[in-house]
């Protein structure tokens, strides 16, 4: 998920309830290579955990654990404590109720733990006052404070924690513990004694729940234990594994997981000592802000706003925003070394020659190292994934396209996008390579720029200055939208179609919003795509007038067609379907410009499909279509193969649903996607003669909505902000919609005094005035554009 994004000002980034609320990463954030492998943050973290099959490694307790010395093991061993938890746990039966097995493994493994602490002093290995971690029973209450307000807190049968000179809160009835915060457990237990079946899957949700709410812990311990046997599960960005089924009596593997809690393998970090926790108004167990040291400096008073997959890149963004001053976002990730590019570098590269107005800037960033100067790094003993911690602090923040005023603001933001996307392709030679309603932000709120700060003076004009028909000088121009979370970008090489860069091969996106070809890997070829119908969109009276007065009229005559061209290509004609399916198969994969327009049309699609307009009354069969669509486009996936049909082109060919789909007062709005899908249908590869254009595509979708706003300018269609409109059924993917600023009161605050564009100062930047409208005589036009001139 980058840079940040919100419902309130949103943080920059790689999406689901309130804009004040942290959330889970995107449906499906995913990486998905040539051979199909994929890395998948899901919205539900309960779904993942529940399809993810922890693997047991025979050689877990070598690979994963520092073993305990034995003359410590054999001390233990003798303990009277020991022996008696050892005694009761042994006497558990399968049919018993789980519940006998809390108190006996608490007070085996406290025993265990403080043994362990004392020889660690000893050895002055740790800290003298550092505390032991104690064992509590928690069975009976949830832990508190997770990020993400409204999901389900996790009650753990045991937790560890470090023991408190005031003590934890404990019922008096029977003798359990409450109100421990998520920030707090250092390690879990899940116990299991029915059934006979193990908590392995238990806990390791635990593992990751906790992990989410705690950006300083990369790797984490968690135990899952049975009247006979005990596993031990380790959590890290390579993914969950567990030890095999242990016995009790096996105190050396017992006292191994104990010992690591505080002396970990060195490759098995467990802490980032440079985030740190702190509880808010110096309330005990109360919710946490981070303190995170980077690059020489110190953010105190963060607080969580996006929480990803912590068994994949982690994305983690943090936000700070203080009364009066500008917000800071801070974004962490394990990125794949593996990968040529990261994040850091394409931003560098964007801004090198000057700040591109539209994309995030970022203040510094690092590779985070551990306090004996080693890059905090995840390596697979086979050496087949290998990641290390980027962080990369951010200067601005943007709100969610569903916090649009009107929809000619949606439009403009998508309009800039567009924009903003070719110049940075084709100017700095960056391609995203992961458009989506999640890194589409608008209403940008910038941080300050230094004096030194040079803008990029090549930079072309963006819709406000469109829309004025007056060019800007480079450092007055701000963009509608601002562009975030380039973690699957790509820097572009020179290079013929068969030449291209191995990375431009690989299939990278968010499934909702990937082009189709991107998530086949293939050259999309359905029979309801392989028309040519659309020739590039001509503009008519003031929307030519005003795109001729800041762009030029040889840019206008670039992107038009010839009698025989279709954006500038040849289609084949008179071919068999068998014929271009073959031709398909044969064309190398890679990632063109065109794809990522086509993930900015569907993050279109899925804003205008659920906004909701002031004048609104929702009828039944607007309200059946909206569910329909909005499933179909929510639950799109990436397959493992190129062999499938899209299911989103049900969306593109059902002309009825797509009107059916919107209420009344949004139908110029269904009728502007009608206009929009003949460009994005078809597979522009296989023409004959390939557009000359690489952002034909951008032309031609910024080419209707700017005819679109021409026509509205003086009748906006008016939203509520931040309201979407209602399925028939419970979706994360829609609520929890991403990186978010503050209250809900300072968000409606905030977009209160959102006039246009804010610039770098701060400062309210009201849209100029347009002229009259007027026509142009008609001529020899396709049917598309004299309707398009006669709506004009």
């Amino acid at each position: 998920m980058a840079g940040v994004i919100a419902s309130s000002p949103s943080l920059v980034m790689s999406s689901n309830e309130q804009p004040r609320t942290p959330s889970p990463a995107p449906r499906q954030e995913a990486d998905v290579n040539a051979d199909g492998t994929s890395e998948i943050a899901q919205s539900s973290d309960v779904e993942v955990v529940a399809e993810f099959d922890v693997t047991a490694d025979p050689a877990f307790f070598e690979s994963h654990l520092k073993p305990c010395p034995q003359q410590l093991v054999a001390q233990v061993s003798k303990k009277k404590d020991v022996q008696k938890a050892l005694d009761a746990i042994d006497l558990v039966v399968s049919k018993d109720s789980e519940q006998k097995l809390y108190e006996p493994a608490a007070s085996l493994l406290t025993t265990i733990s403080k043994a362990i602490l004392t020889h660690l002093q000893k050895a002055k290995k740790v800290d003298r006052d550092q505390r032991p971690i104690v064992f509590y029973d928690h069975h009976r209450h949830a832990l508190t404070h997770f990020p993400i307000p409204g999901r389900p807190e996790d009650s753990p049968d045991i937790v560890g924690v470090f023991e408190e000179p005031y003590g934890y809160e404990q019922r008096e009835d029977d003798g359990t513990y409450r109100d421990i915060p998520y920030h707090r457990v250092e390690t879990v237990v899940e116990a299991k004694a029915i059934y006979g079946k193990d908590g392995k899957a238990q806990a390791t949700r635990y593992a990751y729940k906790i992990q989410q709410a705690r950006p300083d812990r990369p790797g984490y311990y968690v135990l899952s234990v049975k009247p006979k046997y005990f596993q031990v599960i380790y959590s890290s960005p390579l993914k969950p594994v567990a030890s095999e089924h242990t016995r009790w009596t096996d105190l050396t593997a017992l006292c191994a997981y104990v010992y690591s809690l505080y002396d970990p393998p060195e490759d098995h970090i467990l802490q980032d000592r440079t985030v740190c926790w702190v509880e808010k108004g110096d309330k005990r167990f109360g919710r946490p802000s981070w303190t995170v040291r980077t690059e020489g400096k110190v953010y105190a008073a963060a607080d969580l706003a996006f929480v990803g997959d912590p068994w994949g890149r982690r994305t983690t963004i943090l936000r700070i925003e203080r009364r009066g001053q500008p917000t800071v976002v801070i974004k962490e990730a394990y990125i794949d070394c593996d990968r040529r590019f990261n994040e850091a570098d394409l931003l560098a590269d964007i801004h090198r020659d000057g700040y591109l107005p539209g994309v995030v800037l970022p203040i510094s960033s690092e590779v985070v190292k551990t306090p004996d100067g080693r890059e905090l790094v995840f390596a697979r003993k086979d050496g087949s994934l290998t990641r290390k911690k980027l962080r990369i602090v951010l200067a601005d923040v943007g709100y969610d396209l569903f916090c649009a005023k009107s929809v000619n603001d949606l439009l403009m933001a998508i309009y800039d996008a567009l924009e903003v996307h070719r110049t940075m392709a084709g100017k700095r030679r960056v391609l995203h390579r992961d458009m989506s309603i999640f890194n589409v932000m608008m209403y940008p709120q910038l941080g300050p720029r230094s004096d030194e700060q040079r803008y990029m003076q090549d930079c072309p004009p963006l819709i406000d200055e469109v829309m004025a028909g007056k060019v800007r000088a480079p450092e007055d121009r701000r963009a509608r939208c601002l562009l975030i979370d380039l973690d699957n970008g790509a820097k572009l090489t020179s290079g013929s179609v068969t030449t291209k860069q191995e990375e431009l091969r690989c299939r990278t996106g968010t499934p909702s919003y990937i082009a189709r070809a991107v998530c086949g890997g293939a050259v999309h070829c359905h029979p309801s795509t392989l028309y040519w119908d659309e020739k590039m969109p001509l503009l008519y009276g003031e929307a030519k007038e005003l795109y001729i007065k800041v762009y030029g009229e040889a840019r206008y005559n670039k992107y038009n067609d010839l009698s025989d061209t279709f954006h500038g290509g040849i289609p084949p004609v008179r071919v068999k379907l068998a014929d271009i399916r073959e031709r398909a198969r044969a064309l190398p994969f890679y990632h063109r410009w065109e794809y990522d327009a086509e993930s900015i049309f569907w993050t279109m699609y899925g804003a205008l499909l659920r906004v909701t307009p002031v004048e609104f009354q929702e009828t039944e069969t607007s309200a059946v279509n909206l569910s329909k669509s909005w499933k179909i486009l929510r639950d799109h996936v990436i397959p493992q193969d190129s062999t499938y049909e899209d299911t989103r082109n049900e969306l593109l060919s059902d002309t009825q649903r797509l009107i059916n789909s919107f209420p009344p007062p949004m139908e110029p709005v269904a009728k502007l996607l009608l206009e929009i899908i003949p460009h994005v249908l078809p597979p522009y590869p296989l023409m004959v003669k390939l557009p000359p254009q690489d952002d034909h595509l951008h032309e031609a979708i910024q080419r209707l909505i700017l005819r679109f706003l021409v026509k509205h300018r003086d009748k906006p269609i008016i939203l509520i902000p931040n309201k979407l409109r209602k399925l028939n059924f419970s979706d994360v993917h829609a609520a929890n919609r991403g990186t978010r600023g503050g209250s809900i009161a300072s968000f409606n605050d905030r977009l209160n005094r959102v006039e246009g564009c804010s610039d770098s100062h701060g400062e309210k930047r009201p849209v100029e005035a347009i002229g009259d409208l007027s026509e142009q005589p008609r001529s020899k036009l396709r049917r598309s554009d004299r309707l398009a001139q006669k709506n004009q």
